[in-house]
């Protein structure tokens, strides 16, 4: 299975770098497509969800070569601020920074294990099987590949739990534990993945509210009993 990467970057050059030294000697892992960054972090934003990759790789400085932009324009963001942005929207999403200003990505507050050296890390050449090799010797491709799977793996497992207790809500009732979890992975999967809550409507008011709701009913019954009203 290949998984689609973004590349954003305002050079030229650098998105023929990214294709000759990464997409084209990651076939069988990566498709990918490389675009000019646009002048708002929010226009950046949707032009990212319109793509909807499995991983985004941005340079970090993108407002250097304004000769090979389409337009002359001025960006207003940098690739920190999408990675930061990105992550909001999305948690966990996997995106890496490659730039020749690892120093400035790393003072500028962003995690140094997503700030890969551009053009060398484009060239390292991969493990050659499909299982993640010692992690000392993992190379840029191998930690891109491993990071979108397991991302992909989490999501996916979140998704066909969260299916199977409601595929057994539709069907009997459920524990209070079951139902915590249903709640618990609704959140997840909504954070994780930037949409609308999985969980139908109908079951957002779940069996243990109405539990609850049968409890006080009967509670105030007792109560009325008692106190000998009708």
């Amino acid at each position: 299975m290949t998984y689609s990467i973004l590349f954003i970057d305002e050079e030229q050059a650098a998105h023929r770098s990214f294709k000759r030294d990464f997409l084209d000697v990651n076939k069988e892992r990566f498709t990918g497509t490389y675009i000019f960054p646009p002048p708002t972090l929010e226009e950046m934003m949707e032009k990212i969800f319109e793509a909807n990759p499995d991983v985004v790789l941005t340079d970090f400085s993108l407002n250097d070569k304004k000769s090979d932009l389409p337009s002359v324009y001025t960006v207003e963001f940098n690739g920190g601020d999408i990675a930061r942005e990105l992550l909001s929207r999305r948690k966990n999403f996997p995106v890496f920074i490659a730039t020749s200003l690892g120093d400035d990505a790393a003072r500028d507050g962003h995690d140094v294990k997503l700030i890969y050296e551009k053009y060398g890390s484009f060239k390292e050449s991969r493990s050659g099987d499909q299982s993640p090799p010692d992690a000392q010797h993992l190379t840029f491709s191998d930690k891109v590949y491993y990071e979108v799977l397991a991302h992909k793996q989490f999501i996916e497992a979140a998704s066909a739990e969260f299916d199977a207790i409601i595929d057994k809500r539709r069907s009997e009732e459920l524990s209070l534990k079951e139902e915590t979890r249903l709640i618990e992975l609704d959140s997840i999967l909504e954070s994780y993945i930037d949409m609308k809550s999985k969980m139908p409507d109908e079951l957002r008011v779940t069996s243990n509210i109405k539990r609850l709701d049968a409890l006080i009913t009967k509670a105030e019954e007792i109560l009325k009993m008692k106190r000998g009203q009708p």
